[in-house]
């Protein structure tokens, strides 16, 4: 491994650029953006992606460039044990993906999280 890489739980990566897809107008160009950024680590919202559960609508994870793994998802909700409940959700989905992005909304417009509820969740979840 290259010494400059970013190691993360025994992962290397190439970038050290993290990049969310909560702003973007449309997947086309969360696709677009995110192909460009040459960013290896992409944070999703659970929230924002159709896992079955909007039949024939299309998929936030359908967007992500080829290669942009691991998909780091972001349980977000107003509380810890909602948080928790939907990083249980997100593991099963992506086959126990231990690379996640935990944080506890604390203002729906900004997207700003609650750190004191945020550091609960991660307490009990193990984090």
């Amino acid at each position: 491994m290259n010494q400059d890489n970013l190691i993360i739980a025994g992962k290397s990566y190439t970038s050290r650029l993290l990049v969310g897809t909560g702003k973007y107008k449309d997947f086309d160009q969360t696709a677009r953006a995110l192909d460009v950024s040459g960013t290896q680590i992409v944070t999703v919202a659970i929230r924002r992606v159709n896992i079955g559960q909007e039949p024939g609508q299309p998929s936030l994870l359908d967007a992500l460039p080829a290669g942009r793994s691991p998909c780091c998802p972001i349980p977000q909700a107003v509380t810890a044990r909602t948080t928790q409940c939907e990083l249980c959700v997100w593991r099963e989905v992506l086959d126990d993906h231990r690379l996640v992005k935990l944080e506890v909304l604390g203002d729906a417009q900004t997207l700003f999280p609650n750190m004191p509820e945020t550091l609960k969740a991660a307490k009990n979840t193990g984090g």
